[in-house]
């Protein structure tokens, strides 16, 4: 896989460190879910469990979906457990529940426009034990944290109820040749997400920077702050971090392994990289 990923001068937003990285974009078209879902090629459907559902896609292009994209509606809000590329067909996935109170409805989920907070993501990446209740517990200390209310403790009430405060972290303009940053607030690392090319990194920054700045907004209200390693060695840990493939839906190769306090996980295709990401552990 191609990982000749450079890094540029920080950008600055409030608490939040913006380090914009750049790299030769690899030639890949996909499908994404918000689109296909919302012109009807794409349909996510319950299973009667809480962490599977079916997506059910007759589109042209393959589907991408990206790890923590929120879907809601149906039963209860969930988010998606990986990155993955789905061909046209029905296809069982797995996903993690972000409405713990809530188990009655019908039809079909839609996506949030959110993808979850980076906490949340490392939580969902580390596969640990009882991954589902520690993701319940994290929305929940978020809520108390922002001081944010909700009945079944949708995760997705904590982006639209602190709307106005988020929409400032929205305020970047990428580089050119851009396909990914490494996110920091309070000396604080909160992680890194590279794509396949800058169209693809483009399409999903909006929701990524939204994402980011809910844990930066809290480090903002609490002065929160770490001992952060730089963005080099967020890099180098991306490049040299021995991973393990799992198994993962659909098309592409889904490689993941732990560098001491780093999480990383890449989704690839055909020795192509769709998808990288690491969190803190």
């Amino acid at each position: 896989m191609r990982e000749n990923f450079e890094l540029a001068e920080p950008a600055f937003l409030s608490n939040m460190v913006i380090y914009p990285i750049g790299g030769e974009g690899e030639d890949v078209e996909v499908a994404l879910l918000e689109e296909e879902s919302r012109n009807g090629r794409a349909r996510i459907l319950e299973t009667g469990e809480v962490n599977s559902l079916d997506v059910d896609y007759d589109g042209g292009a393959e589907l991408f979906i990206i790890q923590g994209e929120e879907i809601i509606g149906a039963r209860q809000n969930r988010i998606f457990a990986s990155s993955m590329v789905l061909p046209r067909g029905r296809e069982r996935v797995p996903v993690y529940c972000v409405e713990r109170g809530r188990w009655s409805g019908e039809g079909e989920l839609r996506p949030s426009g959110y993808i979850a907070f980076p906490t949340v993501r490392s939580i969902i990446s580390s596969e640990g034990p009882e991954i589902q209740s520690t993701v319940w517990k994290e929305i929940s200390r978020k809520q108390t944290t922002l001081k944010v209310q909700s009945k079944t403790m949708a995760m997705t009430e904590s982006f639209r109820q602190r709307q106005d405060e988020l929409n400032y972290y929205r305020d970047y303009q990428p580089l050119p040749d851009q396909v990914g940053f490494a996110v920091f607030s309070n000396l604080r690392f909160l992680g890194l997400d590279i794509f396949a090319n800058g169209k693809l990194f483009r399409a999903f920054m909006e929701k990524l920077l939204l994402s980011y700045g809910l844990d930066a907004l809290e480090d903002r209200m609490t002065s929160g702050a770490g001992q952060a390693p730089s963005p080099a060695k967020v890099l180098r840990a991306l490049r040299e971090t021995k991973l393990e493939e799992k198994e993962v839906p659909g098309t592409g190769k889904l490689l993941a392994g732990i560098a001491r306090l780093l999480v990383v996980r890449k989704l690839a295709k055909e020795g192509i990289l769709i998808h990288a990401s690491v969190f803190p552990r």
